[in-house]
């Protein structure tokens, strides 16, 4: 006998509403050392890169919608530019915490590391999404 188990999409949203909507965010580059997703926020910023241009990207998540399409409900895209300048820099994660967390909500590792020159750009496009 087959057993299967679905989440109402309106759940999902109530879910979504609940952990992200109105919620500050922010996106910041570090260098992992020895950290782990798991490490606190804290441990993270203390890897946070500083100068030579570099900036966090900060915002508030805006409402989203359910996309039928991926079976989830999703928050509009967050939208992270870096730009070096002088020295340049280099990093090989991207950090996100919600609502300043003690946490991290997720990291994305870059394997090589990045090197950003001055004058050079790198941006990231973040999906937020409650499925289940």
């Amino acid at each position: 006998m087959a057993v299967t188990v679905s989440i109402a999409s309106k759940e999902l949203e109530r879910q979504a509403k609940l952990v992200f909507e109105s919620k500050t965010y922010k996106v910041f580059l570090a260098v992992k050392g020895s950290l782990t997703v798991d490490s606190t926020r804290a441990d993270w910023e203390l890897a946070e890169l500083s100068g030579n241009g570099y900036a966090a990207a900060t915002g508030t998540i805006a409402a989203g919608s359910y996309s039928s399409g991926q079976a989830r409900y999703e928050m509009p895209a967050i939208s992270a530019t870096f730009t070096a300048s002088g020295a340049g820099f280099t990093y090989d994660t991207v950090c996100i915490v919600v609502d300043g967390s003690a946490y991290l909500h997720s990291i994305v590792s870059e394997s090589p590391s990045i090197t950003l020159a001055a004058g050079q750009s790198k941006s990231y496009t973040l999906t937020l999404a409650q499925d289940d």
